[in-house]
């Protein structure tokens, strides 16, 4: 066992033990976090504005600060973005991660030191039990995809980025060793020499861990590797790296081994892989078949558990489902059902097995109580702890590849299409094709419209949604996310819609057709008269 395997399996150890006795009494840890978090942060702005001083209970917690989503929380933000750092919390945050917002502005998410250790312990606690189910797990190089640590700067100097970037960034050197790509690779800008650049690195080393969100950049990584295999063995050969700041000596053993594989998959050149580490939850669990070609289906996967910017709500400790057990070292929890979200909210120790939920954290960061639009499902306990899974986005709301599309969006997108185009639509629906990664954009046309015509429309669409989603326009620039296809329907196909969603529905007030959403049961193949794709 390498040394970085000996101190991770210690380190978890420790917190696992801690965490465990913890999982026995989870209402009773859940208040002294939040007595916690209401102590350190009652004399900033926020905790002063809602009297944090005077709670003594989770209902006085509820009665004194209200549920509330990004947008209520962006003044409170923004004055910490302008240098008044303790806005919302005492410990102050050292950067932003950003995150598209439904308004068309990104959103900024403080990161302080508070939410860096709780980060830390839970990824400690994931290793720790990956390890034993996986021995030799770190023994070889990790292969970790994560975005630059500093793309700007607010007006106060306080750097914005990727979290994931910055740990990276400022990881031991020991713990550098590990990693399979220097972290300068993340910082190319183009997408297509980037994901080049991480599998010339990456395929050199003897892989032995993935981990990255999201499957969909396994698949596209996989797949540049092979589509430029022989450019991959050559600078592996010659020691090119095409980083002036990145040093690779010649290799032209490695170089000889990967000529002669019959094949360029991962599961021959990385023949040391023990594990995948992505999120299996969600529209994410339905794109891991596509990996399957490439590793194989004996290759173990685990759920990296539900996470977020805003929030780390989840520790799996087993490659079976995509649940975790709900992180109590992290944020105080409250659940909504999502079967009526008038419903009063409920504690970690009143929610149901087999239920699912609005999950709403108060985290260390200062985002209290806080929307996140997340429905989770309650798949079981650990003791006394729930066990939780992420099931979807909640209102209005569609995630294929961590874009993050709101209904809000498509539907400026929409307005200023056919103000672009002049093409008269009566009726539209976007649905999010999980198995292609793109939306599929449903239109009954109020006048008729050449395929020309609506190809304009569609490529306008896909321009307006990149400007108003920063994550959708990274998704599009990297080829993770494909452009959206039209599909132009019968004539009365919404009426057929509207009258197939009624007969199910206790009463008309209760009808809510959403103009964005995966596919249901109402989507019929033969309701589409024409599709045109925006693909050159």
């Amino acid at each position: 066992m390498s040394l970085i395997a000996r101190i991770a399996a210690w380190r978890g150890s420790l917190y696992w033990h801690f965490f465990q006795r913890m999982t026995t009494d989870p209402e009773a840890a859940q208040q002294r976090l939040l007595t916690r978090l209401l102590a350190a942060n009652r004399d900033t702005a926020f905790g002063r504005a809602h009297h944090f001083a005077a709670m003594r209970s989770v209902d006085d917690y509820r009665q004194g600060v209200p549920i509330a989503d990004y947008e209520a929380y962006r003044p409170w933000v923004d004055r910490i973005r302008a240098g008044e750092t303790t806005a919302l919390t005492a410990d102050p945050p050292y950067m932003f991660t950003l995150t598209s917002g439904t308004a068309g502005q990104p959103k900024y998410i403080p990161v302080n030191q508070s939410t860096r250790r709780t980060v830390s312990r839970g990824t400690t606690v994931w290793l720790y039990h990956a390890q034993r189910s996986h021995p030799g797990l770190l023994d070889g190089k990790a292969v970790a995809v994560v975005s630059p640590a500093v793309e700007g700067y607010t007006p106060a100097g306080i750097p914005y980025g990727s979290q994931s970037g910055y740990i990276c960034r400022h990881s031991s050197r020991a713990l550098c060793r590990r990693y399979a790509v220097p972290y300068e690779v993340f910082c190319i800008p183009d997408y297509e020499a980037r994901y080049y650049a991480i599998m010339r690195f990456a395929v050199e080393q003897n892989v032995s861990f993935i981990v990255t969100p999201n499957p969909g950049t396994i698949l596209r990584l996989v797949t540049t590797a092979e589509h430029h295999r022989e450019g991959i063995i050559r600078d592996i050969h010659d020691g090119s790296s095409g980083l002036p700041t990145v040093r690779c000596p010649p290799n032209p053993q490695r170089a000889r081994e990967l000529s002669a594989l019959q094949q360029f998959r991962p599961r021959d050149y990385w023949p040391a892989l023990k594990l995948i580490g992505c999120w299996k939850g969600g529209t994410a669990g339905l794109q891991l078949s596509r990996l399957t070609p490439w590793f194989g289906t004996a290759l173990p996967c685990r759920d990296l558990g539900y996470l977020s910017s805003e929030a780390t709500c989840s520790l799996p400790i087993q490659d079976a489902g995509s649940g975790g057990i709900l992180n109590l070292y992290s944020n105080f929890y409250e659940f909504i059902p999502a079967s009526d979200s008038t419903a009063a909210p409920l504690t970690a120790g009143q929610v149901e097995s087999g239920a699912s939920y609005y999950i709403l954290p108060s985290s260390p960061n200062g985002l209290y109580r806080y929307d996140i639009n997340d429905i989770i499902r309650v798949t079981g306990f650990y003791h006394r702890t729930p066990i939780i899974a992420f099931v979807r986005k909640g209102r209005d709301m569609v995630n294929l590849e961590g874009e993050k599309l709101h209904v809000d969006q498509l539907m400026q997108a929409m307005t200023t299409a056919q103000q672009q185009t002049r093409v008269q639509v009566q009726h539209f629906r976007g649905i999010g094709n999980v198995a292609c990664s793109r939306y599929d954009i449903q239109l009954e046309l109020g006048e008729p419209a050449t395929d020309q015509q609506l190809r304009e429309l569609g490529l306008q669409i896909d321009t307006q949604l990149a400007r108003l989603n920063m994550e959708y326009q990274q998704k599009r620039n990297s080829g993770r996310l494909h452009p959206p296809t039209i599909q132009v329907m019968t004539p009365g196909w919404s009426a057929r819609r509207h009258r197939a969603r009624l007969s199910r529905a206790p009463r008309d007030a209760q009808l809510k057709d959403s103009l964005l959403s995966l596919p249901d049961a109402d989507d019929h193949p033969a309701d589409i008269a024409r599709e045109l794709s925006l693909l050159p």
